[in-house]
């Protein structure tokens, strides 16, 4: 029986709705929840959870990303699981997922791609580790059934932004466009389905973006 470590990132949990679909498309796959809790990640967590990447020049932006805004965290057991969510998931570069995927749907641009998922049982048991001993994550027996509550608070609206908000970032890259426009449409975008959520933190998940988009426009010139 294998078990996968999975975040919805800022970018989903922001959007409650969006949040409420991909959980509910996990579950319905049959998978286990043994533990789901949502946080904000501590930024020295960030860093551990990225220490992969620290020293590829993009490190910096993902601990800001990944601890900009709430997020929420769950183990699923179950066979072939690790694999099965990363079917579901769809390819890590949003351009490049199946229509049908999860970051098909929902995902706004390349990485900023609503979760993350182990790819491996070994990365799958040093994640849970981590992040059961440095954020406080714990297994529940009720993981499923708060795992549904949420589902059932945030699914019955129709908000779903992520149209909007693909066209705000890729015309903003095509373009070359940094203006204080384009960060304040990603603030209100942001904003409109985060139930909860602080408008601090939406505001800063929308200027992480804005660097990303930043980062971007000048690989165009």
């Amino acid at each position: 029986m294998e078990r996968s470590f999975v975040i919805i990132k800022p970018d989903g949990t922001a959007r409650r709705r969006v949040s409420a679909l991909v959980l509910k498309a996990l579950l319905d796959r049959g998978y286990r929840l043994v533990a789901f809790q949502e946080m904000k990640v501590p930024e020295s967590l960030a860093k551990l959870h990225y220490a992969v990447h620290k020293e590829k020049p993009f490190f910096p932006w993902l601990v800001d990303f990944i601890s900009s805004a709430p997020v929420l965290t769950m183990i699923f057991e179950a066979d072939d699981v690790i694999q099965g969510v990363r079917d579901a998931l769809g390819a890590t570069f949003v351009q490049k997922a199946s229509p049908e995927s999860l970051r098909g749907k929902y995902g706004i641009w390349a990485g900023i791609n609503i979760a993350h998922a182990s790819d491996a049982p070994e990365t799958a048991e040093d994640e849970m580790k981590l992040w059961t001993t440095e954020s406080g994550l714990k297994e529940s027996s009720d993981a499923e059934a708060l795992a549904r509550a949420y589902i059932q608070k945030h699914i019955t609206s129709d908000a779903d932004y992520t149209m909007d908000l693909r066209s705000v970032v890729k015309d903003a890259i095509e373009n070359r466009d940094t203006s204080s426009e384009v960060l304040n449409s990603l603030k209100e975008l942001f904003a409109k389905d985060a139930v909860g959520i602080e408008k601090e933190d939406t505001d800063t998940l929308a200027k992480v973006v804005f660097d990303f988009v930043i980062e971007e426009a000048e690989k165009t010139e």
